[in-house]
């Protein structure tokens, strides 16, 4: 009899361990959450970018632009866009019709002003720049994730500075 108690107390044991590690795993997928594309705002993400030498994508957009709002869907949400961004660049978000004040060159500006700075004449317009704020290139209108992610390496790894992007393209 205390032969089959023991059995039944060491099964249930057994029994309630195996279902905590289950518990267990299942918090650690949990845990794994998909980034987040931290936009910084202009002045911030410069000095970021300085500080860790990174390069900066500045996005231009309206908030009445439809195409604006669907590359923020679809293609900045996407999790490849969103990795490459977190590695090499600090994401900067322009509203180029707002008065919200930003500083260029020592100056107190609106962001409005400084899209016209960029030339920035349609959105989206994305805009990419050395970590010491040079400009390198602009990439205007609407761009999908699988477009998108080519651009962001060429950029990233360096290799405007060495190839052209068509050449850069025939090398992938």
């Amino acid at each position: 009899m205390v032969l089959v108690i023991l059995l039944v107390v060491v099964f249930f044991f057994g029994l309630k361990s195996y279902f905590k590690m289950g518990e267990q795993n299942a918090e650690a997928v949990e845990e794994i959450k998909p980034l987040t594309l931290n936009w910084l705002f202009y002045t911030e993400g410069l000095a970021l970018a300085e500080k860790e030498n990174k390069y900066v994508l500045i996005y231009f957009y309206t908030d009445e632009c439809s195409w604006c709002k669907k590359m923020i869907d679809q293609t900045y949400s996407d999790e490849e866009v969103k990795k490459i961004l977190s590695d090499k660049f600090v994401a900067v978000k322009i509203n180029a019709r707002s008065e919200n004040k930003v500083i260029e060159n020592g100056e107190e500006i609106s962001e409005k002003k400084l899209a016209t700075l960029y030339q920035v004449s349609g959105y989206p317009t994305t805009w990419f720049l050395e970590s010491n704020h040079s400009q390198v290139a602009p990439l205007p209108g609407y761009v999908d994730t699988e477009q998108f992610i080519p651009v962001l390496n060429y950029i990233g790894e360096g290799w405007y500075k060495t190839i052209s992007f068509k050449e850069y393209m025939e090398k992938i």
